[in-house]
Parts: structure tokens; sequence; C-alpha cells
């Protein structure tokens, strides 16, 4: 037994040794990543995750909705679907095959901040991935049939339609999209009217390629399991020779009040279900008081809960979230009720939201929550491309420092003074309650009536035809 009761003596006295942050050191490895700007201005970040044969190219270009008024946003989500349509070296199928058939997936992204192009394959073949992006970057054909074919495309991916009368009959109306239209008011992140892009000339779609798709204007992420140097050759070989070119300038996104009135939107007829929302605008992630915004979207969502459902069984699971880019975002909070309940809910978030805004977040709940947010976010298994996520919000943190900043000690450094600090300084007296809710019965009537009508009408028209012609026959 003295064999055994000092081998475990030894591991005990080991394992009391290892100091508590190496158990975190899992989740730290994520925030390690090398920075490069190659000669021609392209910026490469490369993060190295050894766990399995995955290799994921990310090409993230600095242009986006934000660019361009509401009459032309859908310009560089046109723009982002032409270049999957083919190149002198690869027709669209060629592009897509040698992907799928190595493995992979490719998918592209367009937000307001930037477009994004994403491509996974096995870390075998890491020189398909990087071929592929670069042909579509420097040989895509711009086809007059491939402008057309990605107009349907899109209006088959937002569920809207070349018929502007058909689309002003529907009179289809997006909550969501008007409220953000509403907290992001005076840019153009947001639009309070469904977009498309059949205005859009192929002249337009090619000036815009030209100004923005230029290599100092363009971030690459590499992330997986590959080898440095094999990648610098791929990297040589492909990307590394667009041509250098400077850098677009882009416009600053301002912001004009909010229309703090309440927003409402029509459901179907004798739709039950109503969700109610509060909506807040946010500093971007990059922000220093970012984890405030973190920590009042977990409040306020427990907030909400406890009241809505809990204490007075108003709504189905109240929660709250935050969503944002490199700059801005917004703050969502929501629950789905009633229409019988609606304004008590309302009131409810009003109520909830002026409370925090005026007593802010008690110390023992923002470390509380701030811990919660640590685990959850060292506990989560991440892929490659939600990592791609923190790098792509970062991209310009990354090239002017050389590292990617460690999200969970921002989270550490922010206690309650700080959090409420930076409550005062940016929550609004009045947020932005939008509903989407039934029509009441005189809006219901006034729906019905019309179509009612010209019915009617076209019934007695065709029972007055067929009285007449029957009366005809029955002379001859």
């Amino acid at each position: 037994m003295k064999p055994f009761l000092l081998l475990l003596t030894l591991l005990t006295c080991t394992l009391t040794a290892i100091p508590s942050h190496a158990l975190t050191s899992v989740t730290g490895e994520s925030f390690l990543v090398t920075s490069q700007v190659l000669p021609n201005g392209l910026h490469v970040i490369r993060h190295h995750r050894d766990i399995s044969d995955t290799f994921t190219v990310q090409l993230i270009v600095d242009v986006g909705l934000q660019d361009f008024p509401c009459s032309e946003q859908q310009l560089p989500h046109l723009l982002e679907h032409m270049l999957f349509e083919g190149t002198t070296t690869f027709d669209r199928q060629t592009l897509r095959q040698r992907i799928r058939d190595h493995g992979g997936k490719h998918n592209a992204f367009t937000t307001e901040e930037y477009t994004h192009y994403t491509l996974d394959i096995h870390s075998d073949y890491p020189e398909i991935a990087l071929e592929n992006l670069h042909s579509m970057m420097s040989e895509s054909l711009f086809l007059p049939e491939h402008l057309e074919s990605s107009r349907r495309v899109i209006h088959a991916e937002m569920g809207t339609s070349s018929n502007k009368l058909q689309l002003a009959v529907a009179g289809k109306k997006d909550i969501h999209q008007m409220a953000k239209a509403r907290v992001f008011a005076g840019s153009h992140l947001d639009c309070p009217d469904l977009t498309t892009p059949d205005d859009i000339s192929m002249a337009r779609v090619k000036s815009v390629f030209k100004e923005f798709y230029v290599a100092s204007n363009m971030t690459l992420l590499v992330i997986g399991h590959f080898d440095d140097a094999r990648i610098a050759q791929a990297l040589h070989d492909t990307l590394a020779r667009l041509p250098a070119a400077p850098t677009p300038a882009r416009a600053s996104v301002r912001f004009t009040a909010i229309d703090a009135t309440p927003a409402v939107a029509k459901k179907a007829l004798f739709d039950p279900e109503v969700d109610v929302s509060l909506y807040l605008r946010t500093v971007g992630s990059t922000h220093p008081d970012y984890p405030a915004f973190e920590l009042a979207s977990e409040y306020l969502g427990e907030r909400l809960y406890y009241e809505v459902r809990g204490q007075k069984g108003l709504g189905y699971t109240p929660h709250s979230y935050v969503e944002s880019n490199s700059q801005f975002g917004f703050l969502r909070a929501s629950t789905k009720t009633t229409d019988r309940w609606h304004d008590e809910v309302a009131e409810l978030f009003r109520a909830t939201y002026e409370k925090m805004r005026q007593e802010g977040i008690p110390p023992d709940d923002v470390s509380r929550l701030r811990q919660k947010l640590i685990l959850e976010f060292e506990s989560k298994q991440r892929d490659n491309s939600e990592l791609a996520q923190s790098y792509r919000h970062f991209r310009h943190v990354i090239r002017e420092q050389g590292a990617m900043p460690n999200l969970i000690d921002r989270l550490r450094q922010t206690d309650a003074e700080q959090v409420n600090a930076a409550l005062k300084r940016h929550l609004p007296e009045q947020p932005l309650l939008a509903s989407a809710r039934p029509p009441s019965l005189w809006e219901a009537l006034l729906r019905v009536i019309p179509a009612a009508l010209i019915l009617g009408g076209l019934g007695v028209y065709l029972l007055r035809w067929n009285h007449r012609r029957r009366q005809n026959n029955g002379r001859t």
C-alpha cells in the first residue's frame, strides 16, 4: 500500500500546484491569432485550431447595406450572389463541386457593415478554397443572365416579388425590420420597407465591385488545421496577386433622434398571438461599453421573465438579446402574448425598463450575470464559423494592435459601477415599443369589405349576364 499512497500523495500535490486559470486555457486559445498585411494591402488573420480536419477561409469585404440608400440597398447583396455565378476559369457548377467534392461547403452573407464569403473544406485541400476565392474576386463574368438569375434568387430568399403591384397589394410588413429602421434612424443600416434588387443595373454592380473589391479593403480569415508554409505559398499563388489599390472612403454612419412612438404591424386576420418587443440602440461589439449592454440584456430578460410570466402569467418566454456588428447594434426584449393582455404587457415592459434606467443593475446581479456570461462563453462548443464572427467584428482592432482582445478578461474587468455609468450614458428616456397584433374588428371589416364589395358586384354582374343569356335563348 505504501507505493500507492506515495503515488496518490504526489498526484494530489501536482494537481493542487496547477494554477486555476490553466483550466480555462481552452477558451483562452480561441483569442490567439496572428495578423499579417500582404504587400497588396490584404489583411490576413490566422488561427490554428487543430482539433479536426477542417479548414475554413472567410473573405470579408468592407462594403455593406450601410453604404447605400434604401433604393439601392440590395446592391451589395446582389453583387454577393453574382460572384457565385461563374468565372472565366470555373463555371457556377464547378465552383460549387470543387468544394463539395472535397468534403466542404460554401456560403456568403451581406450585413449592414460588410459582405463575407465562407468556404469550408477538408484540411488536405486548402489550395482549392483559396483558388476559388481568388477566381471569384478577379475573374467573375458579370453576364446579363447572371444578373437576372441573382435577382430571382434574392426575391426567393426574401419572400418578395418583382411585381410591384403585387407587393403593394400584399402590403407585407415586418415589425422587426420596421423597428430596426426606427432604432437606426438617419442611417442606411435598415429600411422600414422591404427593398428589392430590380432597379439595379449591371453598370452599377460593376462600379461597386471595382470601387470596393480591392485587396486593401479586404480581410482574410484562415481558421482550422493547416500548415503555415503551405498557406503562405497558396496565398502567394492566389489572393496576394490581387492588384494593390487605395482603400475606398466610406461615409460615416450618422443617426438622428429615434421616434419612440409605438410601432405596430398587423398580423393575419383572427390570429390570436401578439408579439410585444422593446428596442434600444447599442454600441458596437468593439466599444468599451459593450459588456454593459450584454449584462443589461441579461438583467432585463430576467426581470421581464419574472414579471410577465412568473408573477402574472401574461406572456410566453420573455427574453432579451443584443445583436451587433463592430460599431453599432441593438437590444431587443420580447415576448408572445394575446391581444387581451397586450396593453398590460407593454406597460410592464416600459416600467421594467424605466426602473433599470433609473436605478441601474444591483452589484450582486452584475457579479452573478457576469459569471453566467463567462461560464456560457467558456462551456459553449464552437466551430470555425462561430470563432470567425468574433474575428470579423474585431478585424480592424486586430490589424491595428496585432492581437485579438480577450473577451473573457474584458467581462471579468467590468464591475457594477462601470456598467451603471455606461447605461446612464447611453440609455434613452423612452425605448421603442413595437407590436405585431391582429387587426381590430373595424380594421378587419375595412380589409374584408372592399373585397366583399368587389366579389358581390362581380356576382351580381354574372347573375344578370346569365339571366339575359337565358332570356335571349328563350326568344330564339
